[in-house]
This record gives C-alpha cells, sequence and structure tokens, in this order.
C-alpha cells in the first residue's frame, strides 16, 4: 500500500513532465513509467501567441529583447545575462542532456524564477498568460519545431535513496571520484581551483554554486532538483550530465551528499575523508 504520492510535476494541457514519486511501506521510492514526448506540437492558436507575445513585451523583453536574442535594454547592465532563446539552449529541464525542455519545465522556470539571479519570479501572473508567453518563447527558436529534435526523454527518477551516515559517506566519495571539488571546492563553497576560470557555450562568465549555502542554489529547492540537475546536466555550461556515468542509486547518493552541505552539523569531512583514504 502507497503511504504518500508526491506530484513532482504535470502539465496543464500542454506536453510537459508528468511524474511521481511513490512512498511504499518499506520506505524506499518507486516511479511511474517514464515518459516521453513523441513529436513536437502543432502552432499554438493565434490568439495564444498573440496574447504570450503582449505579456512577453511587457515582462521579458527589457531583459530577452524583443527578439529573444538575449540583448533587451537592461542586459548590458547584469552580471547573470539572460538567455538568448533563439538557441534553444536551456539549463534548467527535466528532459536529457542536449534536448530541449517541455513547455512544463519553462513554464516552472516562470512562474519559480532563478533563486539569487535577475530572472523573478511570475508567480503573480495569471497561469494562462504565463502558457501563452511559453509558446511565444518557443517561435524564437526553430529547434521546437523540428522533428529530428524528437522525441524528449523525461526524467525518470529511480528508487529514492533517503539520506543516512552510509548514503552521505557515499556521497562524499563519488564527489570526490567525479573531481566536483575542481569547480565547486573541496567544502563545497565555490571555490574550487577552476571556479574563476569558467564561462558557459556563448562566453559569459559563470561561477559555480556555493553548495554550502542555500541562497546560491538557482535551479535546486529539496534533494529532488539536485538529484534532476545531476541527471540531466546544465545545457549550455560546464555543469555535466551523470545519467551516463553514475548509477541511479549513486546520483541520489550524491544528491543527498550535496544538499547535506547546507547543514554544518550533518558535514562529516574529516571523517568521511579517512575512512575514504584507508580504502585508495
Amino acid at each position: 500500500m502507497f503511504l504518500q504520492t508526491l506530484t513532482v510535476a504535470a502539465a496543464i494541457g500542454l506536453s510537459g513532465l508528468a511524474l511521481s514519486v511513490q512512498t511504499q511501506d518499506n520506505g524506499t521510492q518507486s516511479n511511474s513509467t517514464p515518459t516521453q514526448i513523441l513529436a513536437p506540437e502543432g502552432p499554438a492558436p493565434a490568439d495564444v501567441l498573440a496574447r504570450g507575445k503582449e505579456m512577453y513585451g511587457i515582462s521579458c523583453a527589457p531583459c530577452h529583447g524583443l527578439n529573444g536574442k538575449g540583448d533587451g535594454p537592461i542586459a548590458a547592465n547584469l552580471q547573470i545575462k539572460p538567455r538568448d532563446f533563439t538557441r534553444g539552449i536551456y539549463m534548467n529541464r527535466s528532459t536529457a542532456s542536449g534536448e530541449l525542455p517541455t513547455d512544463y519545465d519553462i513554464y516552472h522556470t516562470i512562474t519559480r524564477g532563478l533563486h539569487d539571479t535577475p530572472m523573478p519570479s511570475f508567480a503573480q501572473m495569471r497561469p494562462e498568460d504565463r502558457w501563452a508567453i511559453v509558446q511565444y518563447v518557443k517561435t524564437f527558436s526553430p529547434r521546437f519545431e523540428d522533428s529530428t529534435e524528437y522525441p524528449l526523454d523525461i526524467l525518470d527518477v529511480g528508487n529514492q535513496i533517503l539520506p543516512s551516515p552510509q548514503s552521505l559517506a557515499r556521497g562524499r566519495q563519488l564527489y570526490l571520484e567525479m573531481q566536483c571539488a575542481n569547480c565547486h571546492g573541496i567544502n563545497g563553497e565555490g571555490n574550487g581551483p577552476a571556479a574563476n576560470t569558467l564561462s558557459d557555450d556563448f562566453g559569459n562568465p559563470i561561477h559555480p554554486t556555493d553548495l554550502t549555502n542555500y541562497s546560491d542554489f538557482k535551479f535546486a529547492r529539496n534533494v529532488l532538483d539536485v538529484f534532476r540537475i545531476f541527471s540531466t546536466g546544465l545545457n549550455g555550461t560546464p555543469m555535466p550530465s551523470f545519467q551516463q556515468s553514475l548509477s541511479d542509486t549513486d546520483r541520489w547518493n550524491l544528491a543527498n551528499y550535496v544538499w547535506s552541505l547546507q547543514d554544518v552539523n550533518q558535514y562529516m569531512d574529516n571523517q568521511i575523508d579517512s575512512n575514504f583514504a584507508k580504502r585508495k
């Protein structure tokens, strides 16, 4: 018997992430059948695109530009540059590395914003207006109409590994083995040896997240978000996907460890590093 059902996300009348995580009696979690979006959707109705264009011009164009190139009048003054929508490259996604986002991914970003960046939350905007902006934003890139870009593979979260001393120890080991410290630092403070050398695919300088500071997380508000990032990567940045290099279990262990770094009472570096050294 299932004790709880946690809906991660569900599309509202449009294609999107529809994936649930279910907690069973034994404390482990199982997921529903992975979803695929098999083909690009047809053009949105003209009235929806017209409304999306109107709302985009009011709320988005000052940063992203009237033509979606990330060159709005405010952009030059921003340290974190606005997304160039014409390239069709999105960091915050539920899809596999290199793939387009779902409609819900874009809607979710518009709704929630990106923490500690100039991208605000538009949760106060009517849902139908946010959905209209999604459809209009997609017109900036031909990728969304290209059948060769599909199917989109939606993330399968696997069986969640709950935090435990064993999971955190394994996560710390993986943190070192996968060379996360090269960018994020040995203690996760965003001060690794490569931290000041990083840029995105458009040549904009970027800085790795300080994993010890909750406010520095742009895309993650919980451990599931961290697992998602490890699975999908952040397109257009040096942050890779670990989908092929780590098992579901190890991605959960790594996510648990990284999320735990915000709580100094759970930070077990000395003990874990000592145990890790003994196994080498």
